[in-house]
């Protein structure tokens, strides 16, 4: 058990929003560049730095135009004053990036999620600043952008692309309901609660501790912790900054060719099946309704519920182990004693791009742009990543070489992963013989989302 470290509460005017708070603002776009000098890095920043959200409570008067920025390893290299021996305290996953060779595997961005093929984060399109820009109205999106954008260009920046959901979008398709992605399921139910409780408790894997660097429970991180780099990365957090493609058509096509088969041995209809095995794959209904909680139907009344645990389904027959949730959060499931204590959370931030799924004549790309928060990436992001491609975490689990239903990558594991899927019920179990790949990895930049203080002392 790590030694505790009692220390004041983070001042919340110094750290940057979204850590501490989902924003709500309906309109967003993640802007991804590369710092091209040295000066144009920072006047970049100082031109946008008055945008910036800090975590302190905005009240009544919710800003109509806000931002956070990251800065990968090769961003703060060439836009901050730390020497090459501070710049070697960083982790070496964020130092190396999402590319490298360790990170790859527990990723495991192989065949059509290759880096070489990613709009940005490879060899070739290397991100050292990413702008999170967020607005009440399209036309204050459009202005925020236009800042944005203008800075970066007068800075001598490379944008890599736009991603948004932006207003020339809008004005064809509707907004994506709130909250939701193109497979059809209610996301962000379930968060870390962030607490800070005095003394801390090292048992406690929501405690801000494990995310905000600076403030350790022990001595192992969140870090650097110590020295020039440790005063620069203090009320910083680590941000594995992913986008991801959805094959909706693809999910939807899986489910429709399952559900006759699955509703002649349920006894029930292929409607019923379809929804069932929507919620098999993910660990809820699309309502959001956890099937350990309401393992027959959705239900309103459970529809954001986040006070359940799995001790109790030992054999899988309410949630199967391999279920997305059940995966991304094992909760009180007995692990296997070389996993670490407490079991890694994540702070997910997000929004979905592209057309809603409703329009099934929309050819273009739809997804995920996904932010995950944290003050380990190798302890806490890629750790849940290997268990979403390997499900070995569990003794409970009978097929250690499994996969996370939903969206795990089927391609290169060593050894293979089974990517059947095996669905236990009363009348015996239903086993589907190979999951399709249902989500590609567009790109990925490893980031650190620094404090406003370091924000300000690189703009000088």
């Amino acid at each position: 058990m790590p030694e505790v470290n009692n220390a004041p509460q983070p001042d919340k005017s110094n750290i940057q929003g979204m850590i501490l708070r989902g924003f709500t603002h309906p309109f967003s776009c993640h802007m991804v560049f590369k710092f091209n000098t040295r000066a144009g890095a920072k006047s970049f920043i100082k031109a946008i730095l008055p945008y910036v959200q800090s975590a302190e409570n905005w009240g009544v008067d919710k800003p109509g135009m806000m931002l956070n920025i990251g800065l990968t390893f090769s961003g703060i290299t060439i836009a901050s004053d730390l020497t090459r021996g501070d710049m070697q305290t960083f982790p070496p996953e964020f130092q190396q990036g999402p590319i490298s060779a360790n990170s790859q595997a527990s990723l495991n961005d192989y065949g059509s999620s290759l880096p070489t093929g990613w709009a940005f984060g490879n060899k070739t399109k290397q991100v050292d600043c990413v702008v999170h820009a967020y607005a009440l109205t399209a036309a204050q999106l459009e202005q925020l952008v236009s800042l944005i954008s203008g800075a970066a260009k007068t800075a001598g920046l490379t944008e890599y692309l736009p991603i948004d959901n932006g207003t020339k979008r809008l004005e064809e398709y509707p907004l994506m309901p709130r909250f939701s992605v193109h497979f059809g399921y209610q996301d962000g139910i379930d968060q870390p609660d962030l607490s800070w409780s005095d003394p801390p408790n090292p048992n406690d894997n929501g405690d801000l501790r494990y995310f905000l660097i600076g403030h350790p429970i022990g001595d192992s991180g969140p870090y650097p912790n110590v020295g020039n780099a440790g005063d620069f990365a203090k009320d910083g957090c680590y941000n594995a900054f992913r986008m991801l493609y959805q094959d909706s058509k693809a999910f939807d096509t899986f489910l429709d060719d399952n559900a006759e088969s699955i509703a002649t041995k349920l006894g029930k209809t292929p409607a019923y099946a379809k929804e069932w095995l929507a919620a098999k794959i993910n660990g809820r209904w699309r309502n959001g309704s956890p099937l350990v909680l309401s393992p027959d139907e959705e239900d309103p009344k459970t529809s954001h519920a986040t006070v359940f645990g799995y001790s109790g389904d030992t054999t899988g027959m309410k949630c199967p182990f391999a279920a997305h949730t059940r995966v991304g959060n094992p909760r009180d499931e007995a692990v296997f004693n070389t996993e670490p204590n407490p079991l890694p959370r994540l702070i997910r931030r997000g929004m979905a791009y592209g057309a809603p799924p409703v329009d099934k004549n929309y050819n273009g790309d739809r997804g995920l742009i996904g932010l995950f928060l944290c003050g380990s990436l190798s302890g806490q992001f890629e750790l849940l990543y290997s268990w979403i491609n390997a499900t070995n975490f569990t003794p409970l689990n009978s097929n250690l070489t499994g996969q996370d239903g939903l969206i795990a990558n089927r391609s290169k594991m060593n050894p293979p992963a089974n990517t059947s899927y095996t669905i236990p019920t009363e009348k015996g179990p239903i086993t589907i013989p190979h999951l399709p790949q249902f989500v590609v990895t567009r790109g990925t930049a490893y980031c650190l989302l620094p404090s406003i203080s370091t924000l300000k002392s690189i703009a000088g």
